[in-house]
């Protein structure tokens, strides 16, 4: 018996109890920029801005009781309407992107980035392109250039613990003198180019907690829990 009890305890030491893919997760993140910040005399380098491969597009909410991966659940099932709603009131705070969807629960070599996005023009753009845009020549990004206020991702990963990596690009106007510009910068002195700044952070976290992602310019709220039924 005590023999049993020991190889149950080194399997359970090699192969540690992960969540499996019956386990349905909600994820909402709220995006919030400072619409004064304190610059203090502080200096920022513009950041390379470059995209990962194989983002995932979250899908627009389905009709259908189906657990479709990466669908944006409705806004009635949001849990930080509260948060949304005080940034919203807020003369310090100005809310970006607020969304809430569903994926499964997946280990690190499954696990995928989900892409999320805010332009200028008011708009969020986290959900995939409608077929109608595919008849467009490829070339045609290349024409449109995308003002973009902040662009990122966030990738929930299960294991033993449940970690999350969040990576975003906010692209902030600053004045000349809180810029540090590289050699080939110096010539855009005074115009309009954007700088991009980023915040990037991987964390241990626990499901239900609320935890905030801290950066003087913009900041990130998340949380993850067990997904609910819509009934």
């Amino acid at each position: 018996m005590n023999h049993f009890k020991l190889s149950l305890l080194v399997l359970l030491f090699v192969f540690p109890p992960t969540v499996t893919a019956a386990s349905w997760y909600q994820v909402e993140v709220v995006v919030f920029d400072r619409i004064n910040p304190d610059l203090d005399g502080e200096q920022w380098q513009n950041e390379t801005f470059s995209m990962r491969d194989n983002l995932i597009e979250l899908q627009a909410t389905e009709t259908s009781d189906g657990l479709l991966p990466y669908m944006i659940l409705p806004k009635d099932r949001n849990r930080l309407n509260g948060v949304q709603r005080a940034f919203k009131l807020s003369s310090q705070y100005r809310p970006l992107i607020h969304l809430s969807w569903q994926q499964p629960a997946t280990e690190r070599r499954q696990s995928r980035y989900v892409h999320l996005q805010k332009l200028d023009a008011n708009s969020t753009i986290p959900v995939a392109e409608s077929a109608g845009l595919d008849d467009e020549p490829e070339f045609i990004d290349d024409l449109m250039p995308l003002n973009r206020i902040i662009d990122g991702s966030i990738r929930i990963r299960s294991g033993f613990y449940l970690h999350v990596d969040v990576d975003f690009s906010y692209f902030k106007d600053l004045p000349a003198e809180n810029k540090i510009l590289r050699t080939s910068e110096e010539s855009f002195v005074g115009t309009t180019n954007k700088t991009v700044i980023k915040l990037k952070e991987t964390r241990k976290i626990k499901l239900n907690e609320i935890h905030y992602f801290d950066h003087p310019m913009f900041g990130v709220i998340l949380q993850v829990s067990r997904l609910r039924s819509s009934n």
